[in-house]
């Protein structure tokens, strides 16, 4: 289900960004863009995390993982990448 409405951002990826290691709403927000628009999705992404949190085992000897996973998997071109396209039609 979406929870991020503004930024098109659901369940599954809060989820998902929980176990590459988001714990807060400020590292959600950071990473997905999650309430920083009209902000009417914090309390539901807030739960929505809480319980993808809950639900991962921490390993005792690495601890959380690193949310810079996270940021720099959001920097890598996608299909549709504009830049990607305009770059192949100049080569």
């Amino acid at each position: 289900m979406y929870v991020c409405i503004c930024n098109q951002v659901t369940d599954r990826e809060i989820h998902g960004a929980a176990r590459l290691g988001v714990a807060s709403m400020d590292e959600l927000a950071e990473t997905l863009g999650v309430g920083t628009c009209c902000g009417q999705c914090r309390d539901c992404a807030k739960q929505v995390l809480a319980e993808a949190v809950s639900c991962i085992p921490v390993d005792q000897t690495l601890g959380r993982a690193s949310t810079h996973a996270i940021i720099e998997r959001r920097d890598e071109p996608v299909a549709n990448d504009q830049a990607i396209v305009a770059g192949a039609l100049a080569a």
